[in-house]
């Protein structure tokens, strides 16, 4: 018998390899950092933004807004309960720490945004390439004073990030509710432009138009590939043009629980219980069940993941136009746009800067990564930055 036959395949991280073959040519350097997403309670800003100019981060964020079930009681007295779906407002801060840097940031911000207290806001980080001037840096001196408050807390393991890119208005919420329905997470959805060709001349005389809305949905990664084939079959997004869905791996961090909202019947809500369980095994995995009753759907035969790559373009409005052509030119389209807004302006930050994110195959990483790096400006300033994410799984059919 072969032994070689029964290995398992081996895994190639495109992010990985585009900091080989960067390192090889030694022009650029790519800094290996961690990502680190805050979705916050909007009460809670404040205290957020306060820690992260103490520890001298540069930080961009977006507005966003997240969607609970709510549920209260009949009118005039009726049995039974009312449920509906409200969204309320949210800001997402984004940054780049150095990876030994990442678990004492992310401590502190557990504590300081009480993030082990369902309803409070999710926290993850995630592991990348960053392109630009100079490694992200903080006061090492100031998060240690902080850090010496907190005891350790222990965060979850095993979490994939599903980002669903849709064009129909009003398809977010729709979305957002078969996730909540599903009792996986709280949804955040955002809203971007478009920037492919076919944004502008339609397809099979659909016009797609460019505003797009985005939905974030942080989860267990064991339930990532039956939840993705859901939210294609019961949104019927496999018609053409209609979304775009990947899914990005996280290191770490911990999920906001607070589904539902309303009168609770138990000293501990269900969201409780679950937040405790789940820090206590520091892992979600007892807690899959979803199944594999979509594998042989027709979704499994329309709908063919691939490995791709998340490329995300930091910077300001006079210079992204000419990063996405470029995109378009080694054959990466589809990118999606957001503005987003430096919380510490420096000399050389603009105040206008836009986040552009496209989902790639990830053969063609190193192509396009080669040709943004040709027409950057990096290595003259330190606005722009070219951030390069795994994403094991991008289901695709007809484009946006």
């Amino acid at each position: 018998m072969n032994m070689e036959t029964n290995k398992p395949k081996k895994v190639v991280s495109p992010s990985r390899a585009v900091w080989r073959t960067q390192m090889d040519k030694g022009k650029y350097t790519p800094h290996r950092v961690s990502l680190i997403t805050c979705v916050v309670n909007q009460f809670l800003t404040e205290k957020i933004i306060d820690f992260l100019i103490s520890i001298e981060i540069t930080v961009y964020d977006e507005t966003g807004r997240i969607i609970r079930e709510y549920i209260r009681k009949r009118s005039f007295g009726l049995p039974g309960d009312k449920i509906t779906f409200e969204s309320s407002s949210t800001k997402l801060f984004r940054f780049t720490v150095q990876r030994q840097s990442a678990a004492a940031v992310m401590n502190a911000l557990v504590h300081i945004g009480e993030f082990h207290i369902p309803g409070r806001g999710s926290l993850y980080s995630q592991e990348l390439m960053e392109f630009s001037k100079e490694p992200p840096v903080l006061n090492t001196e100031a998060l240690t004073e902080i850090t010496k408050q907190f005891p350790e807390h222990e965060l979850i393991n095993n979490l994939a990030c599903i980002i669903c890119v849709l064009s129909d208005p009003g398809s977010g919420d729709q979305i957002a509710r078969i996730a909540l329905e599903l009792g996986i997470c709280v949804p955040v959805v955002t809203r971007g432009t478009g920037n492919d060709i076919r944004d502008q001349l339609g397809l099979i005389r659909i016009t797609i138009p460019p505003e797009k809305e985005i939905v974030h949905l942080i989860m267990p990664d064991q339930d990532s590939d039956s939840v993705i084939k859901i939210l294609i079959e019961e949104g019927k997004l496999d018609r053409p043009g209609k979304a775009f869905i990947y899914k990005t791996p996280v290191s770490s961090g911990l999920i906001d629980t607070r589904l539902k909202i309303g009168k609770q019947k138990y000293p501990a809500t269900m969201e409780q219980i679950i937040a405790a369980i789940d820090q206590l095994k520091s892992d979600t995995s007892w807690r899959k069940r979803l199944d594999t009753e979509f594998e042989k759907s027709r979704i499994t035969k329309t709908m063919k993941p691939q490995d791709n790559c998340e490329i995300s373009i930091i910077s300001d409005e006079a210079r992204i136009d000419a990063l996405r052509e470029t995109c378009l030119e080694v054959g990466a389209a589809g990118a999606v746009s957001s503005n987003v807004n430096p919380v510490l302006i420096s000399e050389e930050t603009s105040i206008t800067m836009i986040r552009s994110a496209i989902s790639i195959p990830a053969d063609i990483t190193d192509k396009v990564v080669d040709r943004l790096l040709e027409i950057s400006t990096i290595n003259e300033n330190n606005t722009e930055r070219i951030q390069v994410l795994d994403s094991p799984a991008a289901y695709v059919r007809n484009g946006l």
